[in-house]
């Protein structure tokens, strides 16, 4: 497993940025100020995954890919985030981490359903 590189830290620093402030946003109830925030840390998450896939670090880029999928989600696009919960489920993860991914998967394949029917 190869170390971070310096310009993957400094990503992962202003996407912790970005999240921050997304959640600070929405557990305050401003869930349309924190709408363009989810999408900015779900394409930093995004960019994150298979960089640290190249590094070797592929249970963690999993773990990237899930919380871009979750970003998504709470942004309103939940069929971004089901592509994102499938890549994730396809690579590298702990038994009780796919479980919940799976989870999160049949719910969000649940609210399209929804808005299909609309």
């Amino acid at each position: 497993m190869k170390p971070y590189m310096k310009t993957l830290k400094e990503t992962m620093r202003r996407k912790s940025e970005i999240l921050s402030k997304a959640q600070t946003f929405w557990e305050v109830g401003m869930t349309e100020t924190a709408q363009p925030l989810w999408l900015s840390a779900a394409n930093y998450e995004e960019y994150i995954a298979p960089m640290l896939d190249a590094l070797g670090r592929e249970l963690e880029g999993a773990m990237h890919r899930v919380s871009a999928a979750s970003c998504y989600e709470k942004a309103g696009d939940p069929s971004r985030a089901v592509n994102l919960y499938r890549a994730a489920l396809s690579g590298p993860l702990r038994d009780d981490t796919r479980q919940d991914v799976e989870n999160m998967l049949n719910a969000c394949l649940i609210t399209l359903n929804r808005q299909f029917r609309l």
